[in-house]
């Protein structure tokens, strides 16, 4: 669940500075790195969250939690397909978390990001 700040900002750079810096901090490079993965992303929201769009849908967006962080692709079928890969990581059906002591290794979030583009790119492809 995003922290109560989420609610109150427009965009995932608002959000990041209206955050700890430490927190933003750990989340930031996360979001840099979808920005360098994939070409066109936007700011929006998402179930509250400031989050990057692509082609007009959510693809994903990072939270503070009390245990840690929460990776969000908005998309189950994402999270199950690298749960798959990687028996290790601590999910639930619709994110993944992580902690500073054990960090989301880049490639894992990438794999995240791109099944999620992959499913967004399927889905506007059919319409």
């Amino acid at each position: 669940m995003p922290e109560p700040a989420a609610e109150r900002c427009r965009d995932v750079e608002d959000y990041l500075a209206s955050i700890d810096e430490g927190r933003a901090k750990v989340l930031r490079p996360y979001f840099e790195r979808a920005r360098q993965l994939i070409e066109g992303l936007e700011e929006g929201r998402s179930y509250g969250m400031p989050a990057l769009t692509y082609r007009g849908k959510a693809l994903v967006s990072l939270q503070p939690t009390k245990a840690g962080y929460s990776v969000y692709p908005f998309s189950g079928v994402a999270v199950s397909a690298v749960a798959r890969a990687h028996p290790e990581l601590e999910t639930t059906s619709g994110s993944v978390h992580f902690t500073t002591r054990h960090p989301l290794p880049l490639a894992v979030f990438d794999e995240l990001v791109r099944a999620r583009r992959d499913q967004i790119d399927e889905a506007v492809s059919r319409r």
